[in-house]
């Protein structure tokens, strides 16, 4: 492979893809048609052939390095293993092998299995967890989440990694100012609560203001504006885009995801950050409707309840790989 091929990045979808299928052809129960699948999947795009060589090439890593696999994509990879191979040494034999400087390079530049592994706080797929800060201001961290906390004498930063944060700010006896803070932007709370999410296939920072007010800079371009409660805010270089939210985005505090006439394909984008593996709409039902109030701690069950109020069905071809279709005949 070539230094190039070698930087060139992956897409988190198709990276998972390529786990997918890599965790199939070790099982031992991979079938002649699946053979002929994966290879239909690679000479599909030339990004699916680059995943698959990177892929073969590194199997993972491991060996005490168990901090890397905070990463939904890593931990993915080890889930999916277990499912199809049922033991956890031949798990850990498989993914042994490659260094953790291939897998860095796996993951390019930016990667989420160190990010993860040097947080001061993290959770992993599906997980959400509360902190309260030093300060008393009260922290969520939804799925696939790392922060870093920072409070010195000047100052109360919280560096957002990769993942969403609700922060509820607390009174600080020091009068210290906070700040959240992700690549794209600088937050300043001012007397609020809030929801900030970036990373993984999120286009920039979204910021959603639950009460108060928020004051937004960005960090790369010029562009600062305050953010008023029942806003919500794309933040990247190309500037600030305000636009009034259409549901709770701080639902998932309580465990639940709010679809009103909300496409199908983005609820299940939605899903798809609480489970490991992969979590597809086909386009041909995307654009169906959904409203509707759905409990994140069941996933099966959400998907059990679209299958019988929407013409759709329900395709696995493992545990790890779901794939929503249209019904037959339907």
């Amino acid at each position: 492979m070539t230094a190039m091929s070698q930087a060139q990045p992956i897409s988190a979808s198709v990276r998972q893809q390529a786990i997918a299928w890599y965790s199939l052809t070790q099982s031992g129960d991979i079938t002649a048609e699946q053979i002929r699948e994966l290879e239909r999947w690679r000479q599909a795009d030339s990004e699916h052939e680059l995943a698959w060589q990177r892929m073969v090439g590194l199997p993972a890593l491991l060996r005490n390095n168990a901090g890397v696999l905070r990463d939904p994509v890593a931990r993915s990879a080890l889930q999916q293993a277990r499912y199809v191979n049922g033991d956890r040494r031949q798990v850990l034999k498989m993914l042994m092998g490659a260094s953790l400087l291939g897998a860095i390079a796996w993951q390019n530049r930016e990667s989420q299995w160190l990010q993860g592994g040097l947080a001061d706080l993290s959770t992993e797929t599906g997980e959400r967890r509360r902190q309260v800060l030093d300060d008393g201001t009260e922290l969520w961290l939804n799925t696939a989440t790392a922060v870093d906390i920072d409070f010195n004498a000047n100052e109360r930063r919280i560096l957002l990694r990769y993942g969403e944060i609700n922060v509820l700010t607390g009174h600080d006896p020091l009068g210290r100012p906070l700040q959240v803070q992700t690549d794209d932007a600088l937050m300043r709370p001012l007397g609020t609560r809030f929801t900030v999410r970036c990373g993984d296939g999120c286009p920039g920072t979204l910021l959603s203001v639950s009460s108060g007010r928020v004051a937004a800079t960005l960090r790369h371009g010029r562009g600062h504006r305050v953010i008023d409660s029942g806003q919500r805010a794309r933040l990247d270089s190309e500037g600030i885009v305000v636009s009034q939210p259409a549901v709770q985005d701080d639902a998932w505090i309580d465990g639940f995801v709010i679809a009103q006439a909300t496409r199908l394909d983005e609820l299940i984008d939605q899903l798809g950050r609480y489970r490991p593996g992969i979590l597809r709409c086909d386009p041909r039902v995307a654009g169906l409707r959904v409203t509707g109030s759905y409990p994140l701690d069941d996933n099966e069950r959400i998907l059990a309840l679209l299958e019988s109020s929407l013409p759709v069905s329900i395709q696995r071809r493992t545990r790890y790989w779901v794939t929503v279709v249209p019904r037959a005949g339907a």
